[in-house]
């Protein structure tokens, strides 16, 4: 009888730093959420304009039915599996030297260090209540750096224009 869950999340990153990184850089999203989940605060809180791609749970589930026809197999192209990664890359190819994966489970960091295009992993500890044991994870599962504010990708990412 009450908002869902959907309405209470929060915007995590300043709307003005999704503006400076879109500036000169592509940024797309990979999630393991549904379609209308990802869509929904995409609209809500106006960022879709920063994303050149969005890559969700739809599109595994849709590829993957692709492949039962095709050969009578089933697989599952969720996180951990690179497939979103993989298809960003392959949409990207062109105008992209260097890609990036930022994400916040353990899942995403694996999904990284599998994908074809050698995503450079970035765990992100900013949604975490037990950063310690979120951080030990994330390392574990392949994170080439952890960040706990997206302040900190800066330097990473080494942008000039912020």
């Amino acid at each position: 009888h009450e908002k869902g869950y959907i309405n209470r999340e929060n915007l995590l990153i300043d709307k003005h730093l999704l503006e400076s990184l879109s500036e000169n850089n592509t940024l797309a999203i990979a999630t393991g959420r549904p379609r209308a989940e990802a869509d929904y605060p995409l609209d809500v809180f106006d960022l879709r304009k920063f994303f050149s791609d969005v890559r969700t749970l739809d599109d595994c589930l849709e590829e993957e039915r692709k492949i039962f026809q095709r050969e009578k197999r089933k697989v599952s192209l969720s996180k951990p599996n690179p497939y979103m990664l993989d298809a960003i890359e392959t949409s990207h190819k062109s105008n992209v030297s260097k890609f990036f994966f930022i994400g916040d489970m353990p899942d995403d960091m694996v999904a990284a260090s599998k994908s074809r295009a050698g995503f450079v992993a970035i765990g992100i500890l900013v949604s975490s209540s037990e950063k310690d044991s979120l951080k030990e994870e994330l390392l574990r599962a392949g994170a080439d750096y952890i960040v706990e504010d997206f302040e900190q990708l800066k330097r990473i990412l080494k942008f000039k224009k912020m």
